[in-house]
């Protein structure tokens, strides 16, 4: 299982519809849905580096990354991803 934080920044069309911006969350919650992306949660995070986080995790990264380009190519925001593993995960990395 992939585990990770979705980082958003509103681009300058984004912000123009910023009162949008819940309903536009809730649609990527859907396609994220129909892609086999479980969205955990999702926070605004204004006055912060990022503009908003999702909480993800899919059984790989493709159906992450098929989101994003899904969700970017409407031109609302750009996203990064941050893969996150727990505490067990990391010692047996380390």
């Amino acid at each position: 299982m992939v585990k990770g934080v979705i980082l958003v920044d509103f681009t300058d069309q984004g912000r123009r519809g910023i009162k949008e911006s819940p309903n536009r969350a809730e649609a990527a919650n859907a396609e994220a849905k129909k892609l086999g992306v479980n969205v955990k949660d999702v926070h605004y995070t204004p006055g912060g580096p990022n503009d908003a986080a999702m909480i993800i995790e899919a059984e790989g990264p493709e159906p992450i990354h098929k989101l994003m380009a899904s969700i970017q190519s409407l031109g609302n925001v750009k996203l990064k991803f941050v893969r996150t593993f727990s505490i067990e995960e990391m010692r047996k990395m380390v």
